[in-house]
């Protein structure tokens, strides 16, 4: 009886899980589309096929929505970030190419690339509940990147810091034009043509 009950709770929390899965990324692609003022948790229930209570027993509000999928973006880009500096790189030029590599995904999770676009610009405010959360991602990312330059050949006059935050920068540039117009701008290409105009300056 011990190993029945057991086998229904495991049961029962994968079917939670799975649920709350299904949430999250029907409240990424809302979210994405509407922003997080634009967006209801009645627009998300209604996709979901749930009521709007049975949406909150998942996440208490909608404030935990939007924290349960930053969360969720956040993983997969970390992860990413994390394979990067697992690579062994030598040089600019190697870095630069890891780069692209990875970059090159971006195209296939169009969803999630619109959702951090949007929210972005919502959490520009110090009152969006997202304010923190971006202030301390683009924080954590120009650490990463800046750990990454102390490890290679970069010329010696170059701010680290500052150059983390050009490359982020051409990396939200270009997800905001590709995302208007995907016809018109190519994200691997263009993002292939800005690192072999960088690399020649980083290398002196």
């Amino acid at each position: 009886m011990k190993h029945k009950n057991e086998a229904a709770q495991t049961n029962k929390t994968r079917r939670r899980r799975n649920r709350a899965d299904e949430i999250l990324e029907i409240a990424t692609k809302l979210f994405g589309q509407y922003g997080f003022q634009g967006t209801t948790l009645a627009m998300v229930a209604e996709v979901v096929g749930l009521t709007e209570p049975g949406v909150l027993h998942y996440f208490p509000s909608k404030v935990h929505l939007l924290q349960g999928v930053l969360a969720y973006r956040d993983a997969r880009d970390f992860e990413k970030y994390a394979a990067l500096i697992a690579l062994k790189k030598e040089n600019v030029a190697e870095f630069f190419a890891i780069m692209e590599r990875f970059w090159g995904d971006n195209e296939k999770i169009p969803a999630l690339i619109q959702l951090f676009v949007v929210l972005v610009g919502e959490s520009i405010s110090g009152e969006h509940p997202s304010h923190h959360f971006f202030v301390d991602r683009y924080r954590r990312q120009r650490e990463i990147f800046t750990q990454q330059f102390r490890q290679i050949s970069v010329r010696p006059d170059v701010d680290l810091d500052e150059l983390a935050s050009v490359i982020i920068a051409v990396m939200d540039g270009l997800h905001i034009q590709w995302l208007l117009d995907p016809d018109a701008v190519n994200l691997t290409a263009t993002f292939s043509l800005f690192s072999k105009m960088i690399v020649p300056y980083l290398e002196g």
